[in-house]
């Protein structure tokens, strides 16, 4: 009969879902299930009920191969079959209440039972229990009267039962069942309970109003109307001065400075010819007037044609022995062309002049070809190529420096001028030098700038000297001087001195004092302290905020009233 039989081994911590579902997966009719020692799953009337029922209703018969005395009773009281091994025969329990079936230690292989007939015996053996035909496993066993098939999970009783209570108990329980959800009140507790929750209120009342005077606080929030007043004034900045004086609006400055080195290269445009000079000999006369004629000193320019010589000796012009009363004086003298190039080359017969106002008058020839020049154009820089680049130089963008500058002022706690800004005389140098030989030239100019700056408080002492002569000191007072968003025009200046007009707008309002204030509104409510504030004139509204929400009025320490006084 093995091929009808199933054996499930049973952890000691699976749920009764679990069991449920390894009992429908088998294919067997009949299905053993082993049990471990303490299966506390088992100890429960409604797990067995499930179980049972889970059984029935897919054709199968379960048997517990178990022995523990704890499960016995429920089985019994369910009507679920128990073995205490594989090969014992399977039998209904005892009920607690009345014999269900009897022990059997009668050791039978389930697989080898024969058919028993199931109307006459309560124990069956595990095998035969599968051969019923039906869609219900018929298990002739009886049911207790006391046992409902339906699961009241609230039903304690069942347990009860179960687990073996005494008879005296177990026919009380029958007779005469108590609904345990129903329990009699312990005012004793109740009274506990009162009295401590009534200490915890007071507790709470009183640490609320500890809280409130300890920690309260109260802010007013006063909102003023203002007017305007237009300011526009003229100073002068030095920083050689050392105070302010109000009377020729002379501010003392600081100087920030700064300087920046920048390059620019561009091709050459400067030609030279390095090639060969021409030389010769000239001869240099003078007119015969019976004068005395200074000599022609060496390194003298002599020209023709625009081309230059220059003399390499010196020479003294004298009249011809063999001709006295000639009307000429001559000297003959060594020559070279100031720049190479074969425009130097020039026929014999050209006539030159002597550049001096010490030669007037004096004339030269030569009577010989001069030769030699040749030539050899090269690039060079000239003036007109540094010029070109310092001019790009100018275009470079400096507002990173001004921006510096600036920074520099402010973190120095000073109010910067922005128009002050001042570039001054750069230092030039080139690469390649004037006139040396080069086809691209680098200028790099080292600019310095300046700005200055100036103390806040001074701003302020004339702006106020500018309002309060437009405004009724008496009744009114400068709420903002418009300083941070005051406009600066530099007249005129240079990185040490500036004339500079200032124009701004400045809110004036209602003069309030703060302290006076505090000392009205000490102990009022919210309604009181409104009234009191705007007695003054200018004030448009007044909001007070207390804090804890449950204060209601103003603290008497004015260190804890803070009022913040607003333009509107």
């Amino acid at each position: 009969m093995s091929d009808i039989k199933d054996t499930i081994y049973i952890d000691v911590d699976e749920d009764i879902t679990g069991i449920i579902d390894k009992v429908q997966g088998s294919s067997k009719k009949v299905v053993a299930l082993v049990l471990p020692k303490r299966a506390s799953v088992f100890q429960s009337v409604v797990n067995l009920k499930l179980l049972k029922r889970a059984s029935e209703k897919n054709s199968k018969n379960i048997v517990l191969i178990t022995s523990e005395s704890s499960i016995l009773p429920i089985a019994g009281m369910v009507g679920v079959h128990v073995a205490k091994t594989l090969q014992s025969k399977p039998m209904i329990p005892s009920h607690p209440n009345g014999p269900l079936g009897s022990e059997s230690d009668d050791n039978l292989d389930m697989d080898e039972a024969e058919e028993l007939d199931l109307s006459e015996s309560k124990d069956v053996p595990v095998g035969d229990l599968a051969e019923s035909t039906g869609s219900e496993i018929p298990i002739n066993t009886r049911k207790p009267d006391d046992i409902d098939e339906t699961i009241d999970i609230a039903d304690d009783t069942l347990i009860d039962d179960a687990i073996g209570s005494s008879d005296k108990k177990s026919k009380k329980s029958k007779k005469d069942k108590k609904n345990k959800n129903l329990k009699v009140p312990n005012f004793n507790k109740f009274r506990k309970i009162l009295v401590f929750g009534g200490l915890g209120l007071v507790a709470l009342i009183v640490l609320f109003f500890i809280f409130g005077s300890t920690f309260n606080k109260a802010t007013v929030n006063i909102a003023t109307q203002t007017t305007p007043v237009k300011v526009n004034l003229t100073f002068n900045l030095d920083t050689g001065a050392k105070t302010i004086n109000t009377a020729n609006s002379t501010v003392p400055a600081v100087s920030q400075s700064s300087s920046k080195s920048s390059s620019q290269s561009v091709p050459t445009t400067g030609q030279q010819n390095n090639g060969n000079k021409a030389t010769g000999t000239i001869t240099i006369s003078a007119p015969c007037a019976g004068l005395s004629y200074p000599a022609v000193a060496a390194g003298t320019g002599i020209s023709s044609g625009g081309i230059i010589f220059i003399t390499q000796t010196g020479v003294t012009l004298k009249t011809p022995a063999n001709d006295p009363n000639a009307c000429k004086v001559k000297g003959d003298v060594a020559v070279t062309a100031q720049n190479g190039g074969v425009n130097g080359n020039l026929a014999s017969g050209s006539t030159f002049s002597i550049a001096g106002s010490a030669y007037v008058g004096f004339t030269g020839s030569n009577g010989s070809t001069l030769t030699g020049g040749t030539d050899n154009m090269v690039n060079i820089v000239s003036q007109t190529d540094i010029n070109n680049a310092s001019q790009k130089i100018s275009t470079i963008d400096t507002s990173s420096v001004k921006k510096a500058l600036e920074n520099q002022l402010t973190q120095a706690g000073l109010v910067p001028i922005e128009g002050t800004f001042n570039a001054g005389t750069p230092t030039t140098t080139a690469a390649p030098t004037l006139g040396s030989q080069g086809n691209n030239v680098t200028v790099t100019e080292v600019i310095p700038y300046t700005m200055l700056g100036v103390q806040k408080n001074y701003l302020n002492t004339l702006v106020t000297a500018n309002v309060n002569k437009q405004i009724n000191t008496s009744q009114q007072s400068i709420l903002d001087n418009g300083i941070s968003s005051a406009q600066y025009t530099v007249l005129q200046g240079n990185a040490t001195t500036a004339q500079v007009n200032m124009q701004d707008t400045a809110l004036v309002g209602t003069t309030l004092d703060v302290a006076t204030i505090k000392g009205q509104i000490v102990g009022k409510k919210s309604g009181d302290v409104e009234s009191t504030i705007k007695a003054y004139p200018g004030v448009n509204t007044v909001t007070v905020k207390f804090f804890p929400s449950w204060v209601n009025s103003i603290p008497s320490n004015q260190k804890k009233i803070t009022i913040n006084i607003s333009k509107s």
